[in-house]
């Protein structure tokens, strides 16, 4: 029992706890039982990638298939589409919180990008002021900045776009 609570807390030392799943002891697929060195049910990414090759390979049921992985339905359809999308990657969490400003419409960014060219003294407070005159949305001085220095919502729709690590 001493060498197993030694390798849970080894593992979570090692793993980030957005890697780990949630509840390991949940996982009854067979395979996470018999082999166990190789599969590890802490493993999330390992386990969404066995979840999703045992619905696609071996025909299960998403049900069964979720239930058996100890995840949810939801969780496996989420995770097919984003394996669909982006390969292995699509199984790596993603960032928590915003993904982007959710106030700062084109509009909006247009009108700011306008205003600060024709007038490139006006501070980033006066130009949130202005919006919040014209839109009616008030929006913070640093995400005026944001706007105006990474270009969000930029007239090039298929400009490249840098992913934040």
């Amino acid at each position: 029992m001493a060498k197993r609570a030694l390798d849970a807390i080894r593992h979570r030392a090692a793993v980030p706890a957005s890697l780990q799943h949630p509840h390991p002891g949940q996982v009854a697929d067979p395979l996470f039982h018999r082999c166990r060195p190789f599969f590890d049910a802490r493993d999330l990414v390992q386990v969404k990638y066995e979840m999703l090759r045992a619905h696609h390979v071996d025909r299960g049921r998403v049900v069964e298939v979720a239930r058996r992985f100890g995840l949810s339905r939801q969780t496996f359809y989420v995770t097919d589409a984003a394996f669909h999308t982006a390969r292995l990657r699509g199984l790596l969490p993603d960032r928590p919180g915003p993904k982007g400003p959710h106030k700062v419409t084109p509009e909006l960014a247009r009108f700011l990008r306008t205003q600060h060219r024709a007038h490139p003294e006006v501070d980033y407070r006066a130009l949130a002021e202005a919006a919040a005159t014209k839109f009616g949305i008030r929006v913070h001085p640093r995400t005026v900045r944001r706007v105006l220095a990474k270009r969000l919502f930029s007239p090039t729709p298929n400009a490249p776009r840098r992913r934040r690590r």
